[in-house]
């Protein structure tokens, strides 16, 4: 095979990091941690060509293989260093998460909306998309998710995933696909690692928070799983929508085939935030409990994920669930493994945190952002955050946990309740 026409199959991406580095494989999005000697080791044998020297390094080689979905593709090493911190781990060189809010617009109108979108919003422009997606590339950035407002509303979303892909990255979209023409659903199919849509409530209670209605809701999904599109729920989990959450789940493990679920912790963010409360007042023990029950019903039936933000409620469910300590729980990603976008080119710690700026890159790179100054002080706050309470300093979690969100109080944790 050609090099151009394994690279136009989409690149395997070698990131150097301080803990050694990361293969990530677009098909899937496998993402391989690695010390510094099987990275080397990697990069010899994939990327320059070369035959595994020793015993150890032919048994990694044949790992590698057996993990990955393939192997046939180019390997593009990306060599970059991560910011300096004293304690914050998991700190990467760079982002492998863009989340690219690309247009303002939407007409809906929904009250749990963060970005508080409207009809005239802007969206980003051709030449910035561009000049973002270059350096999103330069970068290794390995995944972008894009959102609004409402991206099918941007005029080149079809031309933006292939743009993406072509830069050897997996565009993600979440959608609610209304108005979405049927170029844009096959540019999904053939671009998108998978596509999301926003689910809150079943029946009625779903219109209380998205205005496209549940038939809708109902009308969109059947056309994504028509057209074999790798389908996602999102479940914003809130004070206000946790007493449901049963019957949101009994509804997710009913459709087949779902590519997953991914429970996110609410935020009091744009007009969510005067709409309903985040998990965080409420007696954490039972949330737990419905948590528990929720995963119990899907991991047989499709994949489960959470969103960073609800990290102190898994610290419990790691034990419960017979996980490994640290395999399940990943603290705040915001400027350690990922970061916002916004139309304007404004790169934020996470698309909520509007009022942090960090940098815009029609001004700065991303990675000249990704090491300066505001970003810095951004995860100082983080470390200085994860030891101010005493119950997180003396929790065998606090490493990963991070003491929750840095930003806004989202959830309870098993550990605080039981020193209340």
């Amino acid at each position: 095979m050609k090099t151009e026409d394994r690279r136009a199959r989409g690149e395997i991406i070698c990131r150097r990091e301080s803990h050694g580095g990361t293969v990530f494989h677009p098909d899937d999005a496998t993402f391989v941690q690695l010390d510094h000697e099987a990275f080397d080791c990697v990069k010899r044998t994939f990327a320059q060509g070369e035959k595994p020297q020793t015993d150890d390094e032919r048994r990694l080689v044949q790992e590698l293989t057996a993990t990955l979905p393939s192997t046939d593709r180019v390997f593009r090493v990306v060599e970059n260093f991560a910011p300096q911190t004293r304690s914050l781990t998991g700190l990467l060189s760079s982002p492998i998460l863009v989340d690219w809010q690309i247009t303002e617009r939407c007409g809906m109108g929904c009250p749990q909306c963060y970005a508080s979108s409207i009809p005239k919003g802007k969206d980003v422009s051709w030449d910035d998309a561009i000049l973002a997606v270059e350096q999103m590339r330069e970068a290794g950035v390995c995944q972008v998710a894009l959102g609004g407002g409402e991206p099918v509303l941007h005029p080149r979303l079809d031309e933006l995933l292939e743009l993406i892909r072509e830069n050897g990255m997996v565009p993600n979209i979440t959608t609610t696909g209304v108005g979405m023409s049927e170029k844009q659903l096959r540019s999904m199919k053939k671009n998108c690692g998978a596509v999301a849509m926003s689910l809150e409530g079943v029946d009625e209670k779903f219109s209380l928070r998205r205005k496209q209605g549940f038939p809708m809701f109902r009308k969109v999904a059947d056309r994504f799983l028509a057209a074999e599109v790798p389908l996602v729920f999102q479940i914003t989990v809130s004070s206000g929508n946790i007493d449901e959450l049963d019957a949101i789940v009994d509804f997710c493990a009913s459709i087949e085939p779902l590519y997953g679920v991914v429970f996110l912790a609410h935020k009091p963010a744009g007009r969510a935030q005067i709409f309903d409360r985040p998990l965080a007042g409420l007696d954490h023990p039972s949330v737990h409990e419905k948590i528990m029950r929720a995963v119990r019903t899907l991991h047989p039936k499709t994949r489960v994920g959470f969103d960073c933000c609800f990290t102190p409620t898994l610290v419990g469910l790691e034990s419960d669930m017979g996980f490994l300590p640290g395999t399940v729980v990943e603290g705040c990603s915001a400027t350690r493994s990922g970061v916002g976008l916004t139309p304007d080119l404004d790169l934020l710690p996470c698309t909520f945190l509007t009022d942090k700026v960090l940098g815009n890159l029609r001004e700065r790179t991303l990675l000249e952002v990704w090491n300066g100054l505001p970003a810095s002080r951004f995860r100082k706050g983080m470390e200085l955050h994860a030891v101010t309470d005493a119950n997180c300093r003396s929790c065998s979690a606090n490493a990963n946990c991070l003491g929750g969100c840095s930003a806004w109080s989202l959830t309870g944790c098993l550990t605080k309740a039981a020193n209340a």
